[in-house]
């Protein structure tokens, strides 16, 4: 099929000649000239024992080799001529500088297997974050977070609004590292107004987990390290788990998804994650602050809540907030080379601080898990030299590894990265690495994309010693995202290998297209092939591969704000129509930015792909037909929760229609057919399998329903059901 190929993966453009590729033995202590004379006699039986003393030494630093995990740090890199310690090889663990499996180089698949089920119990969700959804910023009491410093969000007057870089007069200043100006989370997807039409939402697709993030600035404005939570965060927050458990979905908590209270981030006084002493070592400033944070949440919320994950891709709020795109991306803290690797260290302390709370108050009762999430996108050797072999897997373990290996190894970084960084990366007590060395219950891993990793001689802002280059992968809307579903097969047997099989669950996946009509967005046929794809690898992994994957959550249940991106990247498997207008609250221009109150979802045709699957725990392929109902399944006659009669009428076209019927007499809650009175006509909107009905409801002017092939009805937002009579 044509649109098999669309995700098939590439040929890889190979080097014109051996010449092209990176000789690792170009800048060996030999020199050029070490065995060029013609040989004597007695030389060649001198050379025949040096080569048998060498091929003994080898083969009794095999046989030691093969005791440990890994290489020790001096052997994982060689000097450059140039006196730079220019790194060359870092080959560890079992790898030992072999190819990565399950594909042998030159064998990625080109087609995808569409068949096969998933373990009973296995876990099929979508995702999202506060800060990208939520909206309301300064509702409730909230306090400013970084995120809304560094987009130029009014903050003037927010609690924590007045650190030293902060604005002082609106309009505010937009930090340099926003692509798209004047776009803010200051509405978003509406959702703290919304959420009940997204809990229709969620209930019409079949959904039964549901990753969200809690906002620290909602819960304590100023990130406070005593005193009590702001009651209408604590209740907002409550009423939307307990609404989500009555729908049957399960809530996945995230504590830190980058929203860190601006009032812990003020430097020279205040450094947030970033904190550090005159001699330039971390200082944990604000872990008395986080652990009173999510101590509280586990209190409140622990009795319903039963999967947390202390901190969403560290890697990303702290690598890239170094002046590549992430807030805060201010001074001081703009050196990639040093800054994140602070930052880095706090993270992690506070990481192994919150578990360990957890674990001593909470865990026995509450029966909950808890974990951490990191990321990476795979880096695929571009060539079968041990070169590039080493380069990825320094990639991989320089950037995933960082943030892994305190946990899931011994409790400190990579020795690898010990070896190529020194004194760059800070060092922990032997304390702090009993805490942190097993501090989660499950491996939470984010994984979007691939490229190829060749070795390179420049050190790049990673260590690394390699480049990316991604020519002839699929390429998403973000200028980062390259698809190869091969590619995370590869990642999770990587993690397998190098953790002893821990538990994993990939926590977020997905794919960005462009759109700007809801139907254009509802036709995301390359998102869908994405999700095939990628599922079918993870279904590879688990039953021919045997990784511990327990579930999959997409990324993201909707079209959202896409951080310094704003919103014209739509990474969501449901269209949002943020109904564009003014926001006198953002920064300019601010004229065509999210406005509350009237914004339409409307689901896509991956979205419908993705029931089928964790509707049926099997894969299907995704070029099965009638992904999504049209508007014509909403004709004929329903009966709603009360025992009303509803007719719906779809007019030509199928944009609009009409809703008549029957609703209680004055004084009564159900109807008895007898003193029921008229109801209606209602004029509908109609948007795919979305019905947009205006006055429908004396509670809500814009009442959202959606199509339910599970009940056979229509899911209001206002939690009330239509059942279609036949």
């Amino acid at each position: 099929m044509a649109r098999e190929a669309e995700f098939s993966n590439p040929t890889l453009e190979l080097p014109g000649s051996w010449e092209d590729t990176l000789d690792s033995a170009s800048e060996s202590e030999a020199g050029p000239d070490s065995f060029a004379q013609e040989e004597r006699p007695m030389a060649r039986w001198l050379i025949l024992g040096l080569c048998l003393l060498t091929v003994l030494g080898i083969a009794v630093a095999i046989l030691l080799g093969t005791k440990g995990s890994r290489q020790s740090p001096d052997a994982a890199f060689r000097a450059g001529s140039g006196g730079g310690g220019v790194l060359m090889s870092s080959c560890s663990g079992p790898s030992r500088c072999e190819y990565p499996m399950p594909y042998p180089w030159g064998t990625w698949p080109v087609t995808y297997k569409y068949e096969g089920s998933f373990p009973d119990g296995f876990v099929w969700g979508v995702g999202t974050a506060a800060y990208q959804v939520e909206g309301g910023y300064k509702d409730g009491g909230r306090g400013a977070s970084v995120w809304d410093t560094f987009t130029g969000a009014n903050t003037v007057g927010m609690p924590g609004g007045n650190c030293s870089y902060c604005c002082k007069a609106p309009p505010c200043s937009i930090n340099p590292g926003v692509q798209d100006k004047g776009s803010t989370g200051n509405v978003a997807t509406d959702s703290y107004h919304m959420f009940p039409t997204d809990i229709a939402l969620m209930k019409a697709m079949g959904l039964k987990h549901y990753r969200f993030s809690i906002s620290w600035p909602r819960m304590f404005p100023h990130g406070e390290a005593t005193g009590d939570p702001d009651k209408r965060g604590v209740e907002w927050y409550s009423n939307f788990i307990d609404a989500l458990l009555k729908a049957k979905i399960t809530p996945y908590v995230t504590l830190y998804h980058w929203d860190l209270p601006q009032a812990l981030l003020s430097p020279p006084e205040k450094g947030g994650w970033w904190a550090r002493d005159a001699e330039g070592k971390p200082v944990n400033e604000v872990l008395p602050n986080w652990l009173h944070y999510v101590d509280t949440c586990f209190r409140l919320f622990g009795d319903r809540v039963k999967f947390w994950v202390t901190f969403n891709e560290a890697w990303t709020f702290t690598k890239l907030a170094s002046g590549a795109g992430k807030a805060p991306g201010i001074q001081p803290y703009m050196n990639p080379m040093l800054d994140p690797y602070i930052a880095g260290h706090n993270v992690l302390r506070a990481h192994a601080a919150a578990v360990d709370l957890y674990r001593r108050k909470y865990q026995a009762q509450q029966k909950g898990q808890i974990g951490i999430t990191n990321n990476f996108d795979w880096r695929e050797p571009k060539t079968n030299t041990e070169a590039d072999i080493a380069a990825a897997e320094r990639a991989i373990v320089f950037n995933l590894g960082w943030y892994s290996e305190p946990i899931f190894g011994d409790g400190d970084y990579p020795a690898e990265m010990r070896a190529a960084f020194k004194d760059t990366l800070p060092s922990f007590t032997e304390e702090e690495k009993r805490m942190l060395k097993g501090s989660a219950d499950f491996f939470g891993l984010n994984h979007y994309g691939t490229g190829w990793f060749s070795a390179s001689k420049d050190p790049g802002w990673d260590n690394s010693y390699g480049t990316v280059n991604e020519s002839g992968f699929v390429h998403g809307q973000s200028k980062w995202l390259y698809g190869a579903g091969w590619g995370l097969r590869k990642l999770l047997n990587w993690v397998k290998r190098r953790y002893n099989s821990p538990t994993i669950y990939v926590t977020e996946g997905g794919w960005s297209m462009a759109a700007i009509t809801p139907e254009q967005g509802a036709n995301d046929t390359g998102r869908v092939y994405y999700y095939a794809n990628y599922t079918s690898e993870v279904q590879r992994a688990i039953q021919e591969d045997g990784v511990d994957v327990r579930g999959y959550f997409a990324w993201s249940l909707m079209d959202n704000y896409e951080w310094e991106m704003g919103y014209k990247e739509r990474f969501g498997i449901t269209f949002v129509d943020y109904n564009f207008g003014l926001d006198p609250n953002a920064p300019l221009p601010n004229t065509a930015v999210p406005t509350p109150g009237n914004q339409l979802r409307r689901r896509k045709k991956s979205s419908c792909f993705l029931e089928m699957l964790w509707r049926n725990n099997k894969m299907t392929s995704p070029a099965a037909p009638n992904l999504c109902v049209e508007p014509l399944i909403f004709e004929g006659k329903y009966r709603d929760t009360s025992g009303c009669k509803r007719v719906i009428d779809v007019y030509i076209g199928h944009a609009t229609g009409s809703v008549s019927g029957t609703k209680p007499a004055a004084g009564k809650t159900v109807c008895d057919n007898v003193t029921d009175v008229p109801y209606g006509p209602g004029i509908l909107q109609l948007s795919g399998s979305t019905v947009i009905c205006k006055n429908c409801s004396p509670s809500s002017s814009f009442l959202q329903g959606f199509w339910s092939d599970s009940s056979l009805g229509i899911e209001w937002a206002d939690g009330s059901l239509w059942t279609k009579v036949f």
